[in-house]
């Protein structure tokens, strides 16, 4: 479904008036409806009306499948964060000049691992930001050219520490991984330049070197996932989060399991959301982007059981629409 299209005709009160093209941004306003909105309307179509194109994958770190990072700004002093699911824990540590990543800086994270996944490399070559801003649909303007600038700063000047514990029958052996996300950042503005104003494309310009730990760590576990609901999902961090992990989680499964909202082991100690948020809104929060999550996945398997304290879910052995 594509709204207002391109080339398509605009409703009109008169006929007589049918001739004078209406502005799609108006027209959409008047009805209530962004351009997120509509794309995610598109996404939803395609869930339930596959056009026939094979669906493309985007791919995820799985340190930050298994713990979300912020999904708001962090305060200001705040640069440290934790999240722990089961035997895995992420630990973030911000620098004091940029603070912590956070919302849609986990696009990055994203289509950083997602670049590295495509061109089987630890090295990314890129055109420019727009390429970026392309691949999740986001304008291409001064504004968000902004955003990435200081994304890519926070992610760059942060160092993560990732825990694994594994029991074994003999002894409990533990996995402590400290890295920075990349090595080496060669972009498209300098400090002192415009950062309104279109990036350089020129080949070569634009390269990003994984660290080798983060490499090491793609190829080993790579979390594929559809491009189609990321980008629709690119406006919410947290739903966007909730979406991959349950991805992740049922892909993962050998048998239906139960789930915890709250705890130690539960869903709010994995997710990136704030720790201060109350129960109830929680819940109502999940329910709400399972809701969204089945309308973009129809084949989610998963639901709140009627307590509203766990999250049932099902066992899935296919990707999300990638063939």
């Amino acid at each position: 479904m594509n709204l207002f299209a391109p080339g398509s005709p605009m409703p009109s009160q008169d006929r007589r008036d049918s001739s004078v093209a209406v502005p799609v941004k108006s027209v959409l306003s008047g009805m209530g409806i962004t351009k997120r909105k509509v794309r995610k309307l598109d996404a939803i179509a395609r869930a339930h009306h596959p056009d026939g194109r094979k669906a493309q994958r985007a791919y995820s770190a799985r340190p930050f499948v298994l713990c979300g990072i912020p999904v708001r700004r962090p305060h200001k002093h705040s640069l440290e964060y934790s999240r722990q699911n089961g035997r895995f824990r992420l630990r973030v540590i911000g620098h004091p000049d940029y603070g912590l990543p956070f919302g849609q800086d986990r696009l990055l994270l994203i289509w950083i691992a997602s670049m590295a996944t495509w061109q089987k490399s630890r090295a990314i070559h890129f055109r420019s930001a727009a390429t970026i801003l392309e691949t999740f649909g986001l304008l291409k303007d001064g504004r968000y050219y902004k955003r990435l600038i200081a994304g890519f700063e926070r992610i760059f000047y942060s160092t993560f520490f990732f825990t694994s514990d594994e029991q074994t029958t003999e002894t409990v052996v533990i996995t402590r991984t400290s890295f920075r996300f990349v090595s080496t950042l060669k972009l498209w503005y300098t400090r002192g330049s415009s950062q309104d104003q279109e990036p350089d494309s020129t080949p070569g310009k634009n390269i990003i070197v994984l660290s080798e730990e983060f490499w090491n760590e793609i190829q080993g576990h790579p979390i594929p996932v559809d491009l189609d609901i990321v980008c629709a999902l690119a406006d919410s961090p947290g739903n966007l989060d909730l979406y991959i992990w349950l991805v992740w989680r049922s892909w993962t499964a050998k048998a239906p399991v139960n789930i915890p909202l709250f705890g130690p082991e539960g869903l709010v100690s994995q997710l990136g959301n704030s720790e201060n948020l109350r129960e109830r809104d929680f819940r109502r929060q999940i329910a709400r982007w399972l809701q969204i999550t089945r309308q973009l996945w129809p084949e989610c398997a998963a639901s709140l059981a009627e307590s509203g304290e766990n999250l049932i879910l099902k066992p899935a052995r296919k990707v999300p629409r990638a063939q």
